[in-house]
């Protein structure tokens, strides 16, 4: 009797694994070796009338997501105009990458020192990115503009206006700010920070035609914006549970793409780079928020086209998965050593060459290939900043996602010096 449930345990799992994996989806697949620019043609008819690509990196401490980042921002420019990066760091910390590359600034190690809260960019492929964007912008009159999208740590906000202030010849003085969304800080100080936005707020819609005349309507909305950005900082802060400062975090990050497509022409094209988490088109985020890629689905419709990523095997690098509880806040290295048979990794690493291309929205033409990729597939499980308990995560990504790139093997990150 035991061996004959075991029997059938092991049956039922491998029918269940098995149904991972529909034949039909090959007719939608494209193998590709390099993470090369010139790998991308299998995107060519796809994006033709489409305003932003979200490209979702399945972890944060791998080097070749990065690396994806750079050539797929060097395909989308070159091949189909695409002139706009936002990526996942604050509104104020972008502006200062977006001076480097525009060649305004020279000291990229500095800017990432002093103005950037983000670890995961302090990595020589990031660098090698912001290398290729800034030269690109020597050589080309079209230039790509980088933009960041958060408001977790808004210091760098205040420091942008603090500048445009000082272009003014103003000497208002902004208060508070220092600290950031996930830190503790008392209610005396959420007032303060409060009060310190509303009269800054206020400050710059009297003064809205003298500084116009001194600067440019649009240097003040880019100005203005940096307020309003304060202005979710502060309307996150307030909330008593932390699970609504996640909630207000992806809603304030669709906000500000929005108006980042709006601040540009109806003509201008992006790349949103950032986790797969915050680039699905679901209601996630703890179950009850709409994050930034359904919002950007509800606001652009099929002109948002948003790829998820999935590895097979390779090392990341990524905080213990216990640190909220322990305080352990150390960097480790973790690793997938092998792809789980009958899992839907499984079935886009036999599609490939070794890496894999599956268009999503084109297979869902099909009415059962669409059934089957609504429902909930398990990949292999990346990480955010922090590892995950398991080595697999299962969920609705091919309800989520148009395409996901497969990528067989991958590396950690590579620090900078």
């Amino acid at each position: 009797m035991k061996y004959l449930l075991t029997f059938l345990f092991f049956g039922i799992f491998n029918i269940s694994c098995l149904s991972q994996c529909n034949s039909e989806l090959k007719n939608y697949a494209v193998g590709f070796n390099d993470i090369k620019a010139s790998s991308f043609s299998f995107l060519d008819h796809s994006i033709d009338d489409v305003r932003i690509v979200g490209y979702g990196e399945d972890t944060h401490g791998t080097a070749e997501f990065t690396l994806l980042a750079k050539e797929l921002m060097e395909y989308l420019s070159k091949k189909h105009g695409f002139k706009v990066l936002i990526i996942e760091t604050g509104f104020g910390e972008g502006q200062y990458l977006n001076d480097y590359i525009q060649g305004k600034r020279n000291d990229l190690k500095t800017i990432l020192e002093n103005h950037n809260s983000t670890w995961r960019y302090k990595t020589t492929e990031f660098y090698q990115l912001m290398d290729w964007l800034k030269a690109y912008n020597k050589n080309n009159s079209d230039k790509i503009y980088l933009y960041g999208c958060e408001m977790q740590y808004v210091i760098s906000d205040v420091n942008r206006i603090r500048e445009y202030l000082n272009t003014v010849n103003s000497d208002y003085q902004i208060d508070g700010f220092e600290k950031h969304l996930w830190q503790s800080i008392e209610e005396s100080e959420k007032t303060d920070y409060y009060i310190s936005y509303t009269k800054l707020k206020k400050y710059f819609i009297d003064n809205y035609e003298s500084f116009k005349s001194k600067t440019s309507e649009r240097e003040f909305n880019l100005a203005y914006q940096h307020i309003v950005v304060l202005g979710q900082f502060v309307s996150a802060i307030i909330q008593n549970v932390e699970q609504r400062k996640h909630d207000f975090r992806d809603i304030y990050m669709g906000e500000n793409i929005q108006w980042i497509m709006n601040f540009h022409s109806n003509e201008t094209k992006a790349l949103y780079w950032a986790h797969n988490a915050h680039v699905g088109d679901w209601v996630d985020n703890g179950g009850f928020v709409d994050v930034t890629g359904h919002q950007l689905r509800k606001l652009y419709g099929d002109y948002f086209f948003n790829i998820a990523t999935d590895f097979g095997t390779g090392e990341f690098i990524a905080f213990p998965v216990d640190a909220n509880q322990t305080g352990n806040w150390k960097f480790n290295t973790f690793s997938h050593k092998e792809v789980l048979k009958g899992t839907f990794s499984d079935c886009l690493q036999q599609m490939g060459n070794p890496n894999t291309f599956l268009n999503i929205r084109k297979a869902k033409l099909d009415k059962k290939l669409k059934e089957y990729l609504d429902n909930e597939l398990t990949t292999m499980s990346g990480a955010g900043a922090q590892a995950r308990n398991s080595q697999t995560e299962t969920k609705t990504i091919g309800k989520a996602f148009d395409a996901i790139i497969y990528l067989d093997k991958t590396n950690k990150i590579n620090w900078s010096e």
